[in-house]
C-alpha cells in the first residue's frame, strides 16, 4: 500500500510538471514568453513560434524520457528518501528547458529590438489591492478563515467528552496500511498532550498559516503590464477571487482531514478510508482548479474583455533572475504574481521573501538526512 501511494504520488506530480512546463507559455502571464516580457503585438511573430514548437519538441525528445526514467527508479526503490530526492529531481529537469529557452527568447528579444512600445510608463493602481468599491471585494478574507476554528473546537470537545473511553495506549502514528505503529499511553501530561493539545495546535497553526498565506496573496504587489489598464484591473480581480477561493477550499479540505483522523482515535475507526476517500478528494479538487486555473490564465490573461486603451507596456525583464526569481531590492512587497506559472512566489530581494524560499530546501534536506537514518 505504501508503495502504491509513493508511486501514485511521483506520477501525479509528474503528470502536473509535464502539463504546467509544456504549456509554459499558455499558463505564463501577460506579454511573457518563457520569461522574458515581450510586447503582446508580438507574440505570434513567426520566430516566436518557431521557438515553442522547438521547445516542445525537445521536451519530448529529451526531457519526459527522462521523467519516465526517475518514475521507474521510484517503482524499484520506494523508500521515502529516495522519492523526496527524486521529486525534487524532477522539479529541476522539468525547468531546465525553460531556462535554455529563456536565454534563447532574450537573445531573440535583442536582435529584434522588442525594448520598448510607444513611452514606457510604470502604473500603480491601489484599487487593485485595496478595493474601495464594496462590489470589487471579490475574495476570501482572513475573517473567513476563523470561522475554520470551530472544527478544531469540535474537535477538542470531542476528544475531552470520549477521552475516558479513549484506548489505552493509544495509536499516534500510522504507516500507509492505515495500521497503526506508534502508541502513547494515556496517563500524565504526554498523553494529554499527543491526545488533544498536538491535533489541535496543528489544525489551528493550518488554518493560521494559510490564512496568512491568502493574505499576503491578496495584497501581493499586482503586475500593472501587458494590456490595457482596466483590463488589467478586471482581469486580476477574477484572478485573485479564484485563487482565494480555490486555498480556502483546500484549508477546509486538510482541516476536515486532521479531524477525521483525530475522531479515528479517539472512536477506533479505520484511518486507512483518510487515504480511500479523504486524500483522493483534496486531489480531485486540486486537479479541478489546475483546469480552472489553465483557462483563466495566470493573472486573468485569457479573460478577454472590450478594450480600446493603448497597450500598456514596461520592460521589466531586469528584475526577473532567469526570467522565473524575481529579485528586487526596492520592491517592499514580499509576494508577487508568478511570472512562469499560476500563482504567487517571493521577492528574493526582501529578506522574508528569501527566507520563504530557503526554508523549504532546508526541509527536504533535514527530512532526506532523517529518512535515510532511519532507513525509511
Amino acid at each position: 500500500m505504501e508503495k502504491i501511494i509513493i508511486l501514485g504520488s511521483a506520477i501525479f506530480v509528474s503528470i502536473i510538471l509535464v502539463f504546467s512546463t509544456i504549456f509554459v507559455n499558455k499558463l505564463s502571464n501577460n506579454g511573457i514568453i518563457f520569461g522574458v516580457r515581450v510586447p503582446k503585438e508580438y507574440e505570434k511573430d513567426k520566430d516566436i513560434i518557431n521557438l515553442e514548437k522547438e521547445y516542445k519538441r525537445n521536451y519530448l525528445l529529451f526531457i519526459l524520457p527522462l521523467i519516465i526514467i526517475i518514475n521507474i527508479i521510484l517503482f524499484f526503490n520506494s523508500k521515502i528518501w529516495v522519492y523526496l530526492l527524486l521529486i525534487f529531481t524532477l522539479i529541476i529537469v522539468s525547468n531546465i528547458p525553460i531556462f535554455i529557452y529563456w536565454k534563447k527568447t532574450m537573445k531573440l528579444k535583442e536582435e529584434k529590438g522588442w525594448k520598448s512600445l510607444g513611452k514606457n510608463v510604470v502604473l500603480v493602481d491601489t484599487t487593485i489591492r485595496n478595493p474601495k468599491i464594496r462590489e470589487d471585494n471579490v475574495v476570501i478574507r482572513t475573517r473567513t478563515y476563523m470561522l475554520l476554528l470551530i472544527i478544531p473546537l469540535i474537535t477538542i470537545i470531542a476528544t475531552l467528552i470520549a477521552y475516558k473511553n479513549v484506548p489505552n495506549p493509544f495509536p499516534i502514528h500510522y504507516n500507509a496500511e492505515g495500521i497503526a505503529d506508534g502508541f502513547v499511553k494515556k496517563e500524565g501530561f504526554k498523553g494529554f498532550f499527543y491526545l488533544v493539545i498536538f491535533p489541535t495546535l496543528t489544525q489551528c497553526g493550518m488554518i493560521l498559516f494559510l490564512a496568512l498565506t491568502n493574505k499576503f496573496a491578496i495584497n501581493g504587489k499586482v503586475d500593472i503590464n501587458s494590456g490595457t489598464l482596466e483590463e488589467i484591473k478586471k482581469q486580476r480581480r477574477v484572478f485573485k477571487k479564484v485563487n482565494s477561493i480555490m486555498l480556502f477550499v483546500i484549508t477546509l479540505e486538510i482541516v476536515l482531514m486532521f479531524a477525521f483522523i483525530q475522531f479515528c482515535t479517539i472512536y477506533s475507526w479505520n484511518v486507512s478510508i483518510v487515504n480511500i476517500i479523504a486524500l483522493p478528494i483534496i486531489i480531485i479538487t486540486i486537479i479541478i482548479f489546475l483546469i480552472i486555473g489553465y483557462k483563466i490564465g495566470q493573472g486573468g490573461k485569457n479573460i478577454k474583455f472590450n478594450k480600446e486603451e493603448k497597450e500598456i507596456y514596461r520592460d521589466d525583464d531586469k528584475n526577473w533572475i532567469l526570467g522565473n526569481f524575481y529579485y528586487n531590492k526596492n520592491d517592499p512587497s514580499i509576494f508577487i504574481e508568478k511570472r512562469i506559472g499560476i500563482g504567487w512566489e517571493v521577492n528574493l530581494g526582501n529578506p522574508i521573501g528569501l527566507i520563504l524560499m530557503v526554508l523549504p530546501f532546508i526541509l527536504i534536506i533535514v527530512l532526506v538526512i532523517y529518512f535515510i537514518i532511519k532507513g525509511i
